[in-house]
């Protein structure tokens, strides 16, 4: 509860949309209740609407935050104050990774400057290019399955979670057992 208590006033510091009743109830209004404060209410809609538009099709949020005006901090503290934002925040995430799966197959397909004619007339391979692509691939694959794991993740999860039939799990014991010495029994008399 400190931590919320710090968090919710350093909001107002930053845009001033929030009045200081507002951040002691914990609630941030999107439809405030004076002439002055709804235009900026509006306008904080439509920053939240764009910041998640341009999450979800692949723009990063600190690029999406230069792009409409305001700090990575404002974002965080609206996000961190409000659920139903974070939800949002969330889906948007959700709807990049597609994004960017579907991108990876159109940098895939993409072969255009691939090959170029050097000075001589010989087509060439542009090993540059070809590099470039992959990084890119590479980087937008590490992405998704560090996002979406289960979706697009290399490995399937190693634990048989809900009881799936499909799965089977193997236990394998070991025991030492001493070897018998059949030779060399000591006679035993009683």
């Amino acid at each position: 509860m400190e931590r919320e208590a710090l968090i919710k006033p350093a909001m107002c510091k930053f845009e001033g949309e929030v009045s200081s009743e507002e951040a002691e109830k914990g609630a941030v209004s999107v439809e405030p209740a004076s002439p002055k404060k709804s235009s900026r209410a509006i306008k904080r809609r439509e920053v939240l609407d764009a910041i998640f538009a341009g999450i979800s099709l692949g723009k990063s949020a600190r690029a999406m935050c230069v792009e409409v005006g305001i700090s990575q901090r404002v974002l965080w503290n609206w996000l961190a104050s409000d659920e139903e934002l974070m939800r949002q925040y969330q889906r948007a995430k959700e709807l990049c990774v597609d994004a960017y799966a579907e991108e990876i197959i159109e940098i895939s397909d993409e072969g255009s400057r691939d090959t170029y004619v050097d000075e001589k007339g010989r087509e060439v391979i542009n090993r540059e290019v070809i590099a470039r692509a992959q990084l890119r691939i590479d980087a937008r694959k590490w992405y998704a399955a560090r996002l979406a794991p289960r979706k697009y993740g290399d490995k399937l999860p190693a634990t048989n979670e809900g009881g799936d039939a499909k799965k089977s799990v193997h236990n394998i014991a070991i025991a030492f057992v001493a070897p018998e010495d059949r030779g060399n029994e000591p006679n035993v008399s009683s």
